[in-house]
């Protein structure tokens, strides 16, 4: 999910290209979100094959992992280049933390000084969104984001929804890593006959729903149409 938001935002910008890593089954769908040049990171170094590319590295990279791929990512700066690392995914090898894996993770992370940033002319940057807690920031940001939206430019991909009492089987779905796109988590009670609903009826239903609200607003919806056409 985060992937795809990233791909879409970086459609904004003129003449990007983008390396994104997934597994193989994925690929035909990153491609067609924006995804430049697609990486199986399961049986290809994604290293190498950038390298192959771009031999002079890369602008941007975007680390969910931690450990020694943020060591990677380091490498594959160029200068005035900036890692930004936003999770630390190697923590989990199942369905659970590892403590193996989360202390392998922490010998292996990524260390740096003042002095080594100057020397490599490169820089690292660290988010998490639950410790931001700048009103102004939020509201700014979401204002950008959802003007985006209404321009067409960004749109979420809904994977597949399911109630709240499926929540152990929407979780092994992301788990498994099965899902593209974000997995909807629905309040309503599920009727007995029901099934999950996934990819496109999901998405369909999505937009249903973001129609019968436009609906109710005349004017705005009128807006979106304009700038749709």
């Amino acid at each position: 999910g985060v992937g795809i938001a990233v791909t879409q935002l970086c459609q904004t910008v003129q003449d990007v290209t983008v390396f994104g890593t997934a597994s193989a089954s994925k690929h035909e769908t990153i491609s067609q979100g924006g995804v430049t040049h697609p990486i199986d990171y399961r049986t290809k170094d994604y290293v190498t094959e950038i390298r192959k590319i771009s031999p002079k590295g890369v602008d941007i990279v975007l680390d969910p992992l931690g450990g020694s791929d943020s060591q990677k990512g380091f490498s594959l700066l160029k200068p005035l280049g900036m890692l930004i690392v936003f999770g630390a995914a190697n923590c989990v090898t199942g369905q659970k933390k590892n403590l193996l894996a989360m202390a392998k993770t922490w010998y292996n992370q990524l260390t740096l000084n003042t002095l080594k940033l100057m020397q490599t002319n490169k820089a690292i940057s660290g988010f998490h969104l639950g410790y931001i807690h700048d009103e102004g920031l939020f509201e700014k940001t979401l204002v950008k984001l959802l003007e985006l939206y209404q321009q067409g430019k960004i749109k979420p991909r809904i994977d597949s929804c399911y109630h709240f009492e499926e929540v152990a089987e929407a979780m092994k779905r992301m788990h498994d890593r099965q899902n593209i796109g974000k997995i909807i988590l629905l309040p309503e009670p599920k009727k007995s006959e029901e099934k999950p609903k996934s990819n496109a009826e999901a998405a369909e239903n999505a937009e249903k729903n973001e129609a019968a609200v436009s609906e109710k607003k005349e004017e705005p919806a009128e807006e979106v149409e304009a700038e749709k056409d």
